[in-house]
């Protein structure tokens, strides 16, 4: 026997694995109908999350099903910059040496951070090796890549020829730590606690004040006007009035704006551009000046001497005091509003004036909102279509602009003579270019990752080059997690179009957040976050691969749960152990090429596995990829080992047997690839890859045989169950009447159902066998019988009882709402068990007192 006693995964998934890259089963063939999933690159920095090993099991799951479906397949494969977030990492290591990035100039930096990321790149591709991703690894793509770079550039230059790229003055999101600037989607917002303080600005032409509320007092240093509604009854006579700043003693004036809500505060509010992105706005049509007072490493600039340099939560102290001093507090209250915060290190956001580049995105926009509603893309969720054309609608210019060392540099650069003219040039590893006579200075910011990464679809496939993989373009599906559907997804649709006049993708499937076993989102800073590498460890790769898909659907966040990797580890053990006895049971001889069903279990299994293979095709079409697991789960645990094994024992067909483990090893392989492919190339009979195999043919049957054997393993089933009810565990007598099915297989019925006999009468006694639907009966005597039933009303009551105490459970709103999501999961589904199991015993009890 070639194969071993027990599976142990750690043993065989390396050798498998480099077994699978050396025979290239993963590169395309050049035949068939192209199907390609282009990998969500990770970070080339880091170690996978949890996260990682869900997107990769899905998207390696259909890649491997459509590669075995006959489609020309591929997985291509990608490692990340991540540009903020692998700086982050990098800046911290500086840290430790007592240096700051101002220290080196950007090739220094630059330089450093390669050699930083290319140390730990190889890391992340062998723990994705490790889970068993199907990829492609010679066309494996890094975001820094020469090609990545040189398409980038032919992007940037032609949304700047045609207008779309422009520089502005802009109100941007500002990491104060990490001295650069967000788009409007990497900043995090959170409820906090703060207080509105009301504050007298003296009116200058008459007597009197106007009270304004705030929750920043220390911006009021650069404050240029007052605003209120133009139909605030209130404030109408002081409209085109003057106030004077307070402390700074500056005279500003009362203008009307629509913006100002009437209903908030006191219905004047302080307008301070350089530093609320809605104040800015009604600076521009007001013509106001701007004022900044807080610095880009956030101390106070361009104030008076008692405020300079101080922290923004300095400064706000200091101010507060100045206006008692002055007394122009008019009083303070405690509210709770949404502050925007840093997402890598915490710090509040500061809303700041910067020449940044931006991306006009309204027209992109347009384009792909007309895609999405003509079904060019489709989603999974559905609804996740109309979220992301609602997002389209309202979309504002994107900030493209970072100031960190890492990353694609922005091509452009500035004339020393004129300060507006700005010239596209790809010379970005110099300082300074000359251009007919004219120097020009290199722009230091570098792109966001977001703008290569945008572009991820044709860059990878090489389709603008017309390369290798140009036909895999537009590709099949996109999956990716819920939370980058509009700062990724959206964006990729909008690019896509725009540079190749096509669709990057065909469909979107979105997986949800994994969250804790506790059912919290994982962060390091709580210590929380699941190594996926340490189930593998543990578990065997294919155990986490169907551990983390089970029970999930689209979108939906949804706890890890350690006890779906054990069942999946336990499912991995029991396809062994058949293969293991179907090995044995072949032993020396050459299985038939197509099986010949001889017996009724022969056509039943026949029916089961062929039902299975369409319900498993049905479900990864629609993308039900935990209900295709749970098909695959129940046909080789209860239909194969539970009772094709079985009958086997007794009527023994070779060729059934090797036919129906190369079709359960073909049905999971796309889900649990490593434990199919050992035992694939441990069995006698095969000198392929099933790596490389054909999806399963279904063989002929007959639904008639197939429908009788389904009947005597209702019998079976229901002589089991009820001799496990009964006291004394003993063994019992089958009886039967006039039934010639059960005849012709009395001898099979009698060691399934392990009876002691099986026999014909001709009047019914005992306990009929009622819920198999035939005339059959346990041979017990009186005393048993009542004993029986009152062991079973004993139970009853019990079990009624229990139902009660769930009942109450989940009725109360205070547990649904605290407790952890999978008490409350196991408690519903312990529920239904219960109630299941009232039925149960009652209609048992309905039959004992017909007998």
């Amino acid at each position: 026997m070639n194969l071993a006693k027990a599976y142990t995964p750690n043993d065989y998934e390396p050798t498998i694995y480099a077994m699978w890259e050396k025979s290239g089963v993963f590169a395309p063939k050049g035949e068939g109908e192209p199907y390609a999933i282009v990998m969500p690159p990770p970070n080339a920095n880091g170690n996978l999350h949890v996260g990682h090993a869900l997107g990769s099991a899905i998207q390696d799951i259909l890649v491997r099903y459509h590669r075995m479906r006959g489609y020309d397949a591929v997985y291509i494969p990608g490692a990340d910059h991540a540009g903020f977030e692998t700086w982050v990492v990098y800046e911290r290591e500086l840290e430790k040496q007592g240096k700051t990035r101002f220290n080196f100039d950007r090739e220094d930096l630059y330089a450093q951070v390669w050699d930083f990321v290319a140390a730990r790149r190889g890391d992340m591709e062998l723990q994705l090796r490790a889970i068993g991703v199907s990829a492609d690894w010679d066309h494996l793509v890094f975001t820094l890549d020469e090609k990545v770079i040189d398409t980038v550039y032919d992007t940037f230059e032609a949304m700047w020829r045609d207008g779309l790229i422009y520089r502005g003055e802009r109100i941007v999101n500002y990491c104060t730590k990490h001295q650069t600037s967000f788009s409007d989607y990497e900043v995090v917002y959170k409820n906090e606690k703060s207080k509105l303080w009301k504050i007298a600005y003296p009116l200058i032409d008459r007597v009197g004040e106007i009270i304004i509320a705030t929750t920043r007092p220390e911006t009021l240093l650069g404050d240029v006007a007052v605003a209120v509604h133009p139909d605030d009854e209130r404030y109408k006579d002081l409209i085109g009035s003057k106030v004077q700043l307070p402390i700074v003693h500056r005279e500003i004036p009362i203008i009307a704006d629509e913006y100002v809500d009437r209903t908030y505060g006191t219905g004047a509010v302080k307008i301070t551009p350089a530093h609320d992105p809605n104040d800015f706005e009604i600076g521009q049509r007001h013509n106001l000046k701007t004022v900044q007072v807080i610095n880009f490493d956030g101390t106070m600039v361009n104030v008076p001497a008692q405020f300079k340099g101080l922290t923004v939560e300095e400064a706000r102290k200091r101010v507060l005091t100045a206006l008692d001093i002055d007394e122009l507090r008019r009083g303070e209250e405690n509210i709770e509003h949404q502050v925007g915060h840093c997402y890598k290190c915490g710090t509040v956001i500061e809303p700041l004036v910067k020449e940044q580049w931006f991306v006009k995105m309204r027209g992109l926009a347009d384009r792909a909102i007309a895609a999405i509603q003509n079904g060019d893309v489709t989603f999974t969720p559905e609804n996740k279509g109309a979220v992301v054309v609602n997002y389209l609608k309202d979309i504002k210019d994107w900030n493209i602009s970072r100031q960190i060392p890492w990353g694609i540099p922005i091509p452009m650069f500035q004339s020393q003579d004129n300060l507006d003219d700005w010239r596209f040039d790809r010379r970005v590893d110099q300082k300074h270019i000359v251009v007919d006579g004219t120097t020009y200075r290199r722009e230091e910011d570098t792109l966001d990752t977001w703008f290569s990464s945008n572009q991820w679809p044709y860059i990878i496939t090489d389709y603008l080059a017309k390369g290798d993989l140009s036909r895999f373009y537009p590709t099949a599906v996109m999956e990716t997690a819920g939370d980058i559907l509009f700062v990724w997804v959206a964006r990729m649709i909008m690019m896509g179009l725009y540079r190749t006049d096509k669709v990057p993708f065909r469909h979107v499937y979105l997986h949800g957040l994994v969250l804790d076993e506790k059912g919290v989102k994982m962060s390091k800073s709580k210590g929380n976050v699941i190594n996926p590498m340490e189930y593998v460890s543990e578990y065997g790769s294919d155990a986490l691969r169907m551990g983390v898909i089970s029970s999930r659907s689209a979108a939906q966040p949804q706890a890890f749960n350690t006890g779906k990797v054990i069942a999946a580890r336990n499912f991995c053990n029991k396809l062994w152990n058949v293969a293991r006895y179907i090995e044995a049971s072949v032993a020396d001889e050459t299985p038939a090429a197509e099986p010949v069903p001889q017996s009724l279990a022969d056509h039943w299994i026949l029916s089961r596995l062929d039902e299975a293979a369409q319900q498993v095709e049905k479900q990864l079409e629609t993308y039900h990829f935990a209900e295709a697991a749970e098909t695959i789960y129940h046909v080789v645990w209860d239909d194969v080992a539970d009772w094709f094994v079985e009958v086997s024992k007794v009527e023994q067909n070779i060729s059934m047997n090797a036919y129906v483990l190369d079709t359960i090893l073909r049905l999971s392989h796309p889900f649990a690839p490593f434990v199919t492919e050992t035992i694939w190339q441990a069995l006698p009979w095969h000198d392929t890859i099933l790596a490389g195999e054909a999806w399963m043919k279904p063989a002929e049957y007959d639904d008639i045989a197939a429908g009788q054997f389904g009947r005597l393993k209702d019998l079976v089933s229901e002589a089991r169950y009820v001799m496990s009810e009964l006291p004394g565990n003993k063994r019992y007598g089958m009886l039967y009447m006039d039934d010639s099915l059960v005849a012709d297989n009395a001898e099979l019925i009698q060691k399934l159902a392990r009876v002691k006999s099986v026999k014909h009468v001709d009047q019914a006694r005992g306990l009929r066998l009622a819920a198999s639907g035939r005339d059959a009966w346990l041979d017990l005597d009186d005393n048993t019988l009542y004993e029986h039933q009152t062991n079973l009303e004993k139970r009853l009551a019990n079990v009624r009882q229990q139902v009660k105490t769930l009942e109450t459970r989940l009725a109360n709103e205070n547990y649904i709402a605290k407790a952890p999501a999978h008490l409350v999961e196991e408690s519903r589904r312990q529920l239904a068990e219960e109630r299941a199991l009232v039925k149960r015993l009652q209609t048992e009890l309905q039959v004992i007192a017909r007998s």
